[in-house]
């Protein structure tokens, strides 16, 4: 177990996050959810972004970083069902902070909520010795349904939105000063997947969480709160040719490590729901109990290198 979900343990033993009838998830979702009493479910999300270890500036614009707080907020928000509402930021300013670069960074924060939708309502600024900014972002469920971690079922396929690896591919390059235009992007400028979002909610999707900390990671948190394990076929996770032209030993195990693609990652039924966006089917829960993760390729066992990501570390 790494320090993150030790950490959540201990908020979720001292906190007793079972003692409001009027929240219907708690602790160690994507999100929370909240229920009114005259209906109108909410969710709720917090994330943060620290200078050198969620991003660099030698090679992230300020424009970047704003960008990037508030789209890994409403990414957590998709992962539910939710779209956006609004927004607090809290931001903390180093010394090496002018107003210019404070500027680029409210920019980026605006060019996002204007393209997925939200509004900033308050904040708090701080002085710091690193640069950091805190989001805690309000939405909206889009139906009366919402998708949990907790949800899969012995028998449904596990899938995911697209490419997984793009952005650690692209973060490897950067720290070693070499450019491919597009894996940086992915990497630098993410884009939350709202309309499979919505897609999914409205099919009766039941199980999903957004692809943040990386496939193996991710997938552990859907082994551990659904109470399932699961076979992943590696052959079948998506790859784009970028990835594999850059990294053609080891586009795999970049693949299943890579944190921050922000590709919806979900279990589904087949017989039952028909989505209208193209996905990748990459495994299946086969079982409930054990919380065990088998990969194979081509019907043989497969080990990957995993070196999973942590904020920790």
């Amino acid at each position: 177990m790494n320090k993150e979900k030790e950490f959540i343990n201990i908020i979720n033993k001292i906190l007793n996050k079972d003692s409001n009838k009027d929240i219907l998830v708690s602790i160690g979702d994507d999100a929370a959810i909240t229920s009114k009493n005259n209906g109108g479910e909410t969710a709720i999300c917090s994330d943060s972004i620290v200078e050198g270890v969620h991003f660099n500036t030698e090679y992230y614009s300020y424009e970047n970083i704003g960008w990037k707080s508030i789209s890994i907020n409403i990414s957590d928000l998709a992962s539910m069902g939710a779209s956006p509402n609004f927004f607090t930021v809290s931001i903390g300013a180093p010394k090496y902070l002018n107003n210019e670069s404070f500027s680029k960074i409210i920019n980026g924060i605006k060019n996002c909520c204007d393209t997925y939708g939200g509004t900033i309502v308050g904040g708090d600024i701080v002085s710091s010795d690193k640069l950091f900014i805190s989001v805690t972002a309000i939405g909206k469920l889009i139906t009366k349904n919402y998708m949990t971690r907790g949800s899969a079922k012995v028998g449904d396929k596990i899938a995911v939105t697209g490419n997984l690896g793009d952005s650690l591919g692209g973060l490897k390059l950067l720290n070693n000063n070499k450019k491919n235009a597009y894996l940086s992007e992915k990497h630098l400028i993410p884009k939350p997947k709202i309309n499979e979002s919505h897609s999914l909610v409205t099919s009766g999707i039941k199980c999903c969480m957004d692809i943040s900390d990386g496939l193996h990671n991710d997938l552990i948190n859907i082994c551990t709160q659904s109470n399932v394990s699961m076979i992943i076929n590696v052959e079948n996770i998506p790859i784009s040719k970028y990835l594999i032209d850059e990294y053609p030993e080891t586009y795999t195990d970049i693949a299943i490590n890579g944190g921050e693609d922000y590709e919806l990652l979900f279990t589904i039924d087949e017989s039952k729901v028909h989505l209208p966006f193209e996905y990748y089917v990459i495994g299946e829960i086969c079982k409930k109990n054990d919380y065990e993760i088998f990969y194979k390729n081509k019907n043989r066992k497969y080990l990957p290198n995993l070196k999973p990501w942590s904020h920790f570390e």
